[in-house]
């Protein structure tokens, strides 16, 4: 074979060769799937962990413990909305085993996030929570998330609220920039039982056994936010009462005692 031919088939070759490295490590284009429409946390399929059935409330069956769980591993990015795709399924998956770390403080609740949107999405499962699931019941917030001012703002806006909230477990690889901004007051969030104890956030480790995980060392069980919270509630702070529903909104007349003699 010419040598001229032999030399121009390898710079074929090579050529062939280059292109298919430089494709193979070209920057692969995003595409980007349709926006996640916003939860509605009143609804049971917005959360991926949540009990079956709805806890007693503190009227009905005394002080227990709630942990609402506000994790990195239940967002969804774009696309992954559908209730029946994968990715929901394994974000519903993931948040499964890592409730099982705080099953033995009270029932857990780990609503479903939005990437695009984790604060607002926080501010709005927290809201939704109180509003329809916590009657009255001691609550723990355990999370690997930046809350919003606004979280805090709850507390410290509702007395009753802040002397059942036992505080903040905050995990993760990232744990110091989890839990309430820097600039929050945590004298006006923390339960009174807090207010000279260094405030309610515990850093907390989390170990995995087997696809589960379980709280170690001083986190175990919640740690110093949990143990004898019970006793303190039922020393120091107020059981709700039943809500009168309809009749909440029902003016009460105070009667007035007739003048003698009518």
């Amino acid at each position: 074979m010419n040598r001229k031919l032999i030399i121009a088939l390898v710079a074929v070759l090579v050529a062939i060769g280059l292109a298919g490295v430089i494709w193979t490590n070209r920057e692969k284009p995003v595409v980007a799937g349709p926006p996640l429409p916003s939860f509605d946390y009143a609804l049971a399929d917005s959360w991926a962990v949540r009990p079956e059935t709805k806890p007693p409330a503190v009227w009905e069956m005394g002080w227990a413990f709630d942990v609402l769980v506000l994790a990195s591993d239940a967002a969804l990015g774009a696309g992954e909305g559908d209730a029946g795709g994968r990715a929901r399924g394994k974000a519903a998956d993931e948040a499964a085993d890592l409730a099982a770390a705080f099953d033995d403080i009270g029932e857990v609740y780990v609503p479903f996030l939005r990437e695009s949107d984790l604060g607002g999405d926080l501010t709005a499962a927290m809201t939704a929570y109180l509003a329809n699931d916590n009657r009255g019941r001691a609550l723990l917030v355990a999370t690997d998330l930046p809350l919003t001012p606004e979280t805090a703002a709850a507390f410290s806006a509702d007395p009753l609220l802040r002397d059942r909230f036992a505080g903040v477990l905050v995990f993760g690889e990232a744990a110091e920039a989890a839990g309430f901004p820097a600039a929050t007051d945590m004298t006006a969030v923390c339960s009174r039982r807090y207010e000279t104890a260094g405030g309610c956030t515990l850093v907390a480790t989390l170990d995995q056994q087997g696809i589960k995980y379980a709280l170690t060392g001083q986190a175990a069980g919640g740690g110093k936010l949990v143990d004898g919270f019970i006793p303190w509630l039922n020393d120091r702070a107020s059981k709700l009462a039943e809500p009168l529903g309809d009749f909440e909104e029902v003016e009460i007349v105070p009667i007035q005692q007739a003048p003698e003699g009518q």
